[in-house]
């Protein structure tokens, strides 16, 4: 017989066994996970990233291969416009750099928030729709980049200096740095105004063009410098000689020099493009730079050196120059395109597979370092290098961690066929025995993830302060219990404090939610001013920080309102402002009072991706029940369902929980009784401050094993497996 102190062991065991089973039910899943309600793209595949290097990335741009053996051309619009690429809920950002359906080749960068060390994240990529628009841009994929659009150099992003008859010129989206004239010292330069961290790489679509009579044409460099003026630190390649047949390298480190001459030839006739990227970075705590021709690395431009190679931020510049001798060498780099890029030595690799194809691999791309690998030449080069192989091996998910998250209106819950019903119960049986050999017969210890991501949504936690916890506790906490959000109450006053926490979060592959005007009713006389500039302090903040945040939530103080009057605001007025000026990728959503006027959800849902329902009443009713929140919160979730919306039930941890695990019992009936609804998206915890005050149970207060928010991985651990086996049994 089970008894209440044992249910905490008997959900672990539960949730070993169907990890293997989740992990099954994956790899035949197809897009599991990722909402297919659009019918507007009628193709879709999978794509799996792996992290290699063993480092955590954030807007790391990865190159997607796309070929005759893993992409059908005539599916997709002529020019590729209709591609879209997401994970979970958010859209992410891409470029096309090469779009050739003729000769059945495409590649494209596309840009991940955030991937983990050794983990993978999975992306759907949709094609296939007539209507729509071009979204390809290398401005929101990559650090820095410029087409040169227009007949002026941006001075927004350069600086230009020249000397004798040097000159920069940009027109039809060509950048010419010149040395036009047969004059000693003749030379331009372009350098950028922006600054870059280690592990860059700077890539430059370019032409050499010789226009005088003297056919080494000019000196050619490319590469990162910290000062124009005093060159302390500077990377830089430089070609000279007929088809830039000679290639150097020079880098200096305050003043520590090293030049290498002649390593090798670019190999390119005048007048034909090419794609020259130089690499800047730091791998086993060492400094290096390599040179890549059309994507593929030439190992002998390979340098290694913490003396000569700097760490310091720098500049990206191009220049030009005629020799010394006043030869008639005149010319110029014709430039295409620029673009830096986060850049380690050991890139994810890439795995395209069919959504038809029941989790078996199409293709491959892989970046590898290695000149002898070549890739598909075209005419205009290609910016890296990637490998496809075709194979049809079965991929193994037990070891893949996905890190997007599964919320808003873009989550689906996987669908069980037949087929998948019978891998479940192979993968059970198997993880029954592997589950038996690992732990000894009293083990209770919970594993480093006790389970997979659940297919359930948002996993949330309040959180008031960021900095009064430290921080590596709390993201290995959080991590430990599946938690992927965190809803952070923000003070638009001083909202730039938060940016070193979202940053911090964001490495670690967490959301974090900006709550705001918790402290103000809106609707009353005077409110406008404050709510308004709350809202767009925040989303200024959006537009300028390097650690946006994953959404904004407006925190709704009243329960009813009657429409806007003099010197006050409605709160519809505040989603309609927040849903047209925050970008695609971030996302907006109310949270509610109980006994919210159902009218004005409706209102609110046009604007809004998903809803939070705060079931605590801060009266004398204790909302600490099944029965209770699901009764009492009844009438918010049928309009929020009404509306085709989500929504996320909050719990306060205030509402007369004595122990952790009572609230463990709380989520898991919660998980269960809403099993079959896709209206509930998740489940949030308030506060953070007042739950880790709480005892495991009241008896083990003084002796509980798992201290603190950890016990938390026990509640989502039981709402993950309640809601497996419900799916299991439909």
């Amino acid at each position: 017989m089970i008894t209440k102190r044992s249910i905490p062991c008997v959900i672990f065991s539960i949730v070993l066994i169907f990890l293997l089973i989740d992990c099954a039910l994956a790899a035949t899943s197809g897009t599991s996970g990722i909402s297919t309600k659009d019918n507007s793209w009628s193709c879709s595949k999978e794509i799996l990233i792996t992290e290699n290097a063993g480092k955590d990335l954030q807007g790391y741009p990865v190159a997607i291969i796309l070929n005759s053996s893993n992409f059908n051309f005539s599916e997709a619009k002529s020019d590729g416009s209709d591609l879209r690429f997401s994970s979970g809920d958010r859209t992410l950002n891409y470029w096309t750099e090469t779009w050739d359906p003729e000769n059945e080749y495409a590649l494209i960068w596309l840009r991940l928030q955030s991937l983990s060390a050794n983990q993978t994240v999975k992306v759907l990529m949709r094609y296939g729709n007539p209507g729509a628009e071009a979204v390809s841009s290398g401005e929101k994929t990559f650090d820095f980049f410029d087409d040169f659009e227009g007949n002026n150099l941006n001075e927004l992003d350069w600086n230009a200096e020249s000397a004798g008859g040097g000159l920069v010129e940009v027109k039809n989206g060509i950048c010419n740095v010149s040395a036009p004239k047969v004059h000693a010292y003749d030379s331009s330069m372009i350098y950028s105004k922006k600054s870059f961290e280690i592990n860059s790489m700077f890539v430059v679509k370019r032409m050499k063009v010789t226009t005088g009579t003297d056919n080494r044409g000019p000196v050619l460099q490319q590469g990162f410098i910290d000062q124009i003026d005093s060159k302390k630190n500077e990377i830089k390649h430089e070609t000279e000689l007929a088809n830039e047949r000679q290639v150097d390298l020079e880098t200096i480190n305050r003043k520590q020099k090293n030049n290498l001459y002649d390593l090798t030839d670019v190999d390119v006739p005048e007048g034909e493009w090419y794609v020259s990227g130089i690499a800047w970075y730091e791998e086993n705590n060492t400094r290096k730079v390599s040179w890549f021709k059309n994507g593929v690395r030439d190992p002998k431009m390979d340098f290694a050196s913490n003396d000569s190679v700097t760490n310091i931020p720098m500049h990206v510049y191009l220049y030009t120059a005629s020799y010394k001798d006043s030869s008639k060498n005149t010319g110029y780099m014709a430039a295409d395109y620029v673009l830096v890029r986060k850049f380690i030595g050991n890139e994810p690799t890439v795995k395209i597979i069919s959504a038809q194809e029941e989790g078996k691999v199409s293709s491959e791309s892989v970046y590898k370092n290695n000149s002898e690998n070549s890739m598909k030449n075209h005419s205009e080069g290609t910016s890296e290098q990637s490998i496809s192989e075709n194979n049809s091996e079965n991929i193994s998910e037990d070891n893949i961690k996905y890190s997007y998250k599964n919320r808003s209106e873009n989550i689906s819950k996987p669908q069980n066929t037949a087929e998948s019903e019978l891998n479940s119960e192979e993968s059970a049986s198997e993880g029954v025995s592997q589950a038996q050999k690992k732990m000894a017969p009293n083990e209770t210890s919970t594993p480093e993830r006790p389970f997979s991501e659940y297919d359930i949504g948002t996993s949330g936690i309040r959180l008031s302060s960021p900095y009064e916890f430290d921080f590596s506790d709390l993201v290995n906490e959080l991590n430990s219990s599946g938690i992927d959000t965190i809803f952070l109450s923000v003070n638009s006053e001083d909202v730039w404090q938060y940016e070193r926490f979202v940053k911090m979060a964001h490495e670690k592959g967490i959301s974090v939610d900006a709550m705001l005007l918790e402290d103000v009713n809106c609707t009353k006389k005077g409110t406008d001013d404050l709510c308004k500039k709350s809202l767009d302090t925040v989303l200024d903040y959006n537009e300028k920080s390097l650690a946006p945040f994953d959404g904004i939530v407006i925190y709704v103080n009243s329960s009813t309102w009657n429409g806007s009057k003099e010197n006050a605001i409605d709160y519809r007025a505040l989603f309609q402002i927040a849903n047209k000026e925050a970008k695609e990728n971030v996302s907006i959503s109310a949270s509610l009072p109980l006994n919210y006027t159902a009218s004005q959800i409706k209102e609110i849902a046009p604007f809004a991706d998903f809803f939070i329902i705060r079931a605590y009443s801060g009266e004398n009713k204790e909302l600490n029940s099944v029965s209770s929140i699901v009764d009492t919160v009844a009438l918010e979730m049928g309009e929020i369902r009404g509306t085709g919306s989500r929504g996320i039930i909050e719990i306060s941890v205030e509402e007369g929980f004595k122990d952790k695990y009572s609230i463990q019992q709380l989520f898991t009936g919660l998980a269960d009784y809403y099993s079959n609804d896709s209206t509930f998206l998740g489940v949030s915890v308030f506060n953070y401050d007042t739950y880790k005050g709480l005892p495991q149970t009241q008896q083990e207060e003084k002796e509980s094993v798992i201290p603190g928010f950890k016990t938390l991985t026990v509640i989502l651990a039981g709402l993950g497996a309640f809601t497996i086996l419900k799916g299991k049994r439909n």
